[in-house]
């Protein structure tokens, strides 16, 4: 008799705890290569640290979307919230679109 793998696999995902270690590992980086570079005197380091802190905050902006879309549906919001991570990535799309843009204009 075949066994259907797919029949034991419950269908509501909590990412929280992966969110959670993903935001704390990604943080704990930054804050490390943040200081050698400081300390080594290196602004790619540095850089990159802040290129990986757009990383966790963007992190930040998914695991908020992700909860509200687990929001149940109410009068005003008929269909819920689930939309929301849509919306998180487009607002994080555009974040990074005017970074792009401040970066060719000549910010530093």
């Amino acid at each position: 008799m075949a066994h259907n793998l797919l029949q034991d696999h419950p269908h509501g995902h909590d990412y929280g705890k992966a969110f959670l270690i993903a935001i704390i590992l990604n943080s704990a980086f930054v804050t490390t290569e943040f200081i050698y570079g400081f300390i080594a005197n290196s602004t790619a380091l540095m850089a990159d640290a802040g290129h990986n802190l757009s990383d966790v905050l963007g992190l930040l902006l998914a695991w908020g979307a992700a909860l509200l879309a687990k929001k149940a549906p109410k009068e005003c919001y008929t269909y819920g919230l689930r939309s929301s991570s849509i919306l998180a990535a487009l607002a994080n799309a555009i974040f990074f679109a005017c970074c792009l843009w401040w970066h060719c204009m000549g910010g530093h």
